[in-house]
């Protein structure tokens, strides 16, 4: 009696976290708890590595098409009625074999976990379903003869919480430093967020945001100045340029660097180039100079903020922005967003 009172209790609860009141479209713009759940129950089976943070974007629509990809249905992206009574029945895996028969609910924390006690896992027990977990969880599938997807599905999460915990794995492709992010400390990776669409609006001309370089973790604040095809930036205070600097080795470059930018609540998978240029710190904002820093000459002075140390402004690109100069998208900067969401 009291399995079933769990097992009913397990069902329910699986309901509640997924299921908005009846009716409900969840969608690309939508917000709120019913979305936050949504990206929960997303997060916990593998299909997003994002944070729950209840707004409906990108990530999101591409992780419930995944899911319905997988599943059988409509590929619209929309969490609609069928596609949130699917997810709400999936999260629960029976037991290991013999008489073991009730239900087992599990977060990617518990994923984590015993991925960790097989040797699999080398990363922190975080609850973020990222790079390093996917990977343990790919090279499981593989040992265990599944589909190796790196999804926490009905068969793998019944065979991975059915298995001993052993330290027998080989660690020799887990381990690895691949150059995309510091695997000795971890770094949470942003949102993919178009920029025509989404970030431009999240982050916009005086919008203030911090800005994490991810391969060193260091952390400087800044605010959007100007920009249009992508946005030009100013660090807020001598002390950011210094640390932007430092990023950057002690010298001013071109090179693009992969970032997250937090502002309004949102992380959010940047590029800068960390090359002030088109302005003068000495001169009043917006009026003709000559001489402007980055070898630009004479025009308007593009330096809003004062007294930062730094002559000008710098780039920060989004998914899909493009230069100012030929209005195109530029792949170093893309290959660069792309690696600060963990693609």
């Amino acid at each position: 009696m009291r399995k079933s009172k769990t097992l009913l209790f397990f069902m329910v609860l699986a309901l509640l976290m997924i299921s908005p009141v009846f009716g409900d479209v969840l969608k690309v713009g939508s917000t709120g708890t019913a979305v936050k759940n949504l990206q929960t129950k997303l997060i916990s089976l593998g299909y997003l590595s994002s944070k729950a943070t209840g707004y409906y974007g990108t990530l999101t629509k591409k992780a419930v098409l995944e899911f319905q990809t997988k599943n059988g249905l409509k590929q619209d992206g929309i969490a609609g009625k069928q596609t949130l009574t699917a997810l709400s029945k999936i999260g629960t895996s029976s037991g290991a074999s013999g008489s073991r028969g009730s239900a087992k609910s599990y977060t990617i924390k518990d994923v984590q976990t015993v991925l960790k006690n097989l040797g699999l896992y080398t990363g922190k027990i975080d609850g973020i379903a990222g790079p390093k977990t996917k990977a343990a969880l790919k090279q499981f599938q593989r040992s265990n003869g599944l589909v190796v997807d790196g999804i926490m599905g009905p068969k793998t999460a019944a065979k991975l919480f059915s298995v001993e915990p052993t330290s027998t794995a080989d660690r020799g492709d887990i381990n690895r430093k691949d150059g995309t992010y510091n695997s000795s400390n971890e770094t949470e990776y942003g949102e993919l967020l178009d920029w025509w669409t989404e970030a431009s609006k999240i982050f916009y001309r005086g919008a203030k945001a911090e800005v994490i370089d991810l391969w060193t973790g260091k952390s400087f604040n800044v605010m959007r100045t100007y920009g249009s095809n992508h946005a030009d930036c100013e660090p807020l205070t001598a002390e950011d340029t210094k640390i932007m600097k430092e990023i950057y080795g002690g010298s001013w470059s071109w090179n693009r660097r992969p970032i997250i930018v937090v502002t309004g609540g949102r992380r959010i998978a940047a590029s800068m180039a960390g090359m002030p240029h088109a302005g003068l710190d000495s001169k009043p904002k917006n009026v003709t100079v000559s001489g402007r820093s980055g070898g630009y000459g004479k025009g308007t002075n593009l330096d809003t903020i004062k007294g930062n140390n730094m002559d000008g402004h710098f780039d920060i690109h989004f998914l899909n922005s493009r230069t100012h100069g030929t209005n195109k998208v530029n792949a170093a900067h893309q290959k660069a967003v792309k690696q600060a969401a963990g693609l």
